[in-house]
């Protein structure tokens, strides 16, 4: 560690609460800070200015708080990656910052600041700065190098940044478009600059997937492509209203992007040449979204690739809609047989047809649109099934309107796939739906006739006065506990179930889990 340097630090905080899903956990990095890490490198060199990434998850929120305490001198900016469970936490350690060193600069990005940038913005003085959207690289890496080096531009120059004017009105730049095409390649190792992470990770992997662990996959997060086919279309205050209901990712400008074929082959193999040799992609979809790349991938494989024995190449896993299995079943049989895809995760969520309409779940255009959204799902489950696949299935066990009958078919459903099927599912990652600033559910917070109204298309209802004396809450606060918000959505908009029957439902289901030895949440 180098005491003398001006530090920059990137930081993953820890759940402010209890972790209601498993979107922020210890087996692989934030993939986000390391990009945002690895471009201000190729800015700035090493010699100069330190970079340090710190993971609350794997050292606690505690431990960054002494890091911060015992360097504050020596930091000139601190990089917070926002999601709603971690929001809390993050702002307490920005304060933090501040009251030991009041010119470091603090600055927000990633989901929750996203959606709720202007009132983050503007209840919390200690953020100076903040990045909007995912098409921000660039402009992250030219501000942050341009104010280390005192020679800071006019906004404009900053794709994405989030500001303060002079009266204090906020304002945003817009994004990149075209940014995706220049990314560097990531180096991994910068996880490991303060404290050691990258075998944490790992030894992480082995110990939730036995997999893992019996294959010796040393497994890392790539990405070749962003977006979902249901970004595309309107976007209501930045949100795709085609989106799932649950679904709290806030797209870049452009809904789907990915790069040439030879840039996606060099960031895998990039990742090979680090040591990693089971890549997690983290694309939102790739049968149906990403298949031009992913078919010129397999046409053009280069020669690194081509040259190793099959058994050594590198694997890969990611997400499908389930009507890519029903209605493209070749580009899977093409991602299994060529990519070495062997683990999809699948968003099986409510299990039956009704659940899976309201919350926007159905298919997203194409042959599958007048299918049953619930044959997708059996078809996905029996296409990985006979090519010896495995399933990490996505449920989300309530949603808007649901009731008790609705709860108990899809639980009914759930434990015929799985007791049939056991030793396809290597996860079960499930929980309650938790309205995320950023996702439809939590418009149904903000605009209580707009749930009535969506629940009645279905024949459902919610309780329109007590969302009605909730809605200023939502409208205004920017940090929100995800247990209150849960037990908040399951009173206003599912009034016919309680939170005890919904606490059954989740110990019915790892139990069912446990029963089979499958794993329960996995971490991806």
């Amino acid at each position: 560690m180098h005491l003398q340097q001006d530090l920059v630090l990137f930081v993953n905080a820890n759940d402010t609460s209890r972790h209601t899903s498993s979107a922020n956990t210890s087996i692989y990095p934030n993939l986000g800070l390391l990009t945002l890490m690895s471009a201000l490198r190729d800015r700035i060199g090493a010699d100069d200015v330190q970079l340090g990434y710190l993971d609350g998850v794997v050292y606690s929120n505690k431990t960054i708080e002494e890091f911060i305490d015992a360097h504050a001198p020596r930091i000139r900016a601190v990089c917070f990656s926002t999601l709603t469970a971690n929001y809390g936490a993050s702002i307490a350690m920005a304060r933090r910052v501040k009251r030991m060193n009041p010119k470091a600069l603090v600055i927000l990005g990633n989901d929750h600041f996203s959606a709720l940038y202007k009132r983050i913005m503007r209840r919390q003085g200690d953020v100076d700065f903040g990045f909007y959207g995912n098409d921000v690289v660039t402009g992250f890496a030219g501000f942050v190098a341009d104010t280390l080096r005192g020679r800071v531009k006019p906004p404009a120059a900053y794709p994405g940044l989030v500001y303060r004017t002079a009266d204090g009105t906020v304002a945003r730049i817009p994004e990149h478009p075209g940014e995706y095409a220049t990314l560097p390649l990531v180096d991994y190792s910068l996880a490991d600059g303060l404290l050691p992470h990258q075998e944490l990770y790992l030894r992480g992997q082995q110990s939730v997937y036995f997999f893992m662990r019996d294959r010796e996959l040393r497994s890392q997060v790539v990405d070749i492509g962003r977006g979902c086919i249901k970004f595309a279309g309107q976007r209501l205050e930045g949100v795709p209203v085609n989106a799932c209901d649950f679904c709290g990712i806030i797209p870049g400008s452009k809904e789907i992007v990915w790069p040439e074929v030879d840039k996606a082959w060099a960031i895998l193999e990039n990742a090979y040449r680090q040591g990693y040799n089971y890549f997690y992609v983290t694309a939102d979809e790739l049968p149906l979204t990403m298949w031009r790349l992913l078919r010129g991938m397999a046409a053009n494989q280069p020669e690194w690739f081509r040259r190793l024995p099959q058994s050594q190449r590198p694997g890969m896993f990611g997400y499908a809609r389930a009507e890519a299995f029903a209605t493209v079943p070749k580009r899977i049989d093409e991602l299994v047989n060529v990519l070495g895809l062997d683990h999809f995760f699948i968003g099986f969520d409510g299990l039956s047809d009704i659940s899976l309409r309201v919350m926007n779940k159905q298919p997203a255009g194409g042959r599958g649109r007048r299918d049953l959204p619930m044959a997708h799902n059996l078809e996905a489950l029996a296409g990985v099934v006979d090519r010896g696949g495995m399933i990490t299935a996505g449920l989300v066990l309530t949603h808007l309107g649901i009731t008790p009958q609705i709860m108990a078919e899809n639980h009914a459903m759930l434990t015929e796939i799985v007791d049939n099927h056991p030793k396809t599912f290597a996860a079960l990652d499930f929980g309650p739906l938790c309205p995320i600033p950023g996702s439809q559910s939590f418009r149904y917070l903000t605009h209580p006739e707009h749930a009535e109204q969506r629940a009645a298309e279905y024949g459902l209802r919610v309780d329109r006065g007590f969302l009605e004396s909730r809605k200023d809450f939502y409208r205004s606060s920017d940090d929100f506990d995800m247990d209150e918000m849960i037990a908040d959505f399951i009173r206003g908009c599912c009034p016919d179930i309680t939170l005890d029957l919904v606490r059954e439902y989740l110990a019915a289901t790892e139990d069912l889990a446990t029963r089979h030895g499958i794993v329960v949440g996995g971490g991806v």
